[in-house]
């Protein structure tokens, strides 16, 4: 497969190569496509992650509101610490 670039990015090639980012143009289509694999993967993960958050707020939401509180003295360092050595 014969894949012609524009002047503008034969010459970011050239840059790459003399920077040492790549060692030959071959090696532009393999990051282009590592790239594009990236992407695939990030647009997956974050589908996935709002359906996980949508789920969790489900379930968190599922729970009773009515329950009592702590006391600021039950959720205190003295309290929740106590008995333990210093």
């Amino acid at each position: 497969m014969m894949i012609e670039v524009k002047p503008e990015q034969a010459q970011t090639i050239d840059e790459a190569i003399q920077a040492g980012l790549i060692k030959s143009a071959d090696e532009v289509v393999e990051a282009g496509l590592e790239a594009l694999r990236d992407r695939l993967h990030a647009t997956s993960t974050s589908v996935r992650s709002d359906e996980w958050m949508s789920k969790f707020r489900a379930w968190a939401h599922s729970h009773s509101t009515s329950a009592p509180l702590l006391s600021d003295e039950a959720i205190s360092r003295d309290f929740i610490y106590r008995g333990r050595g210093a």
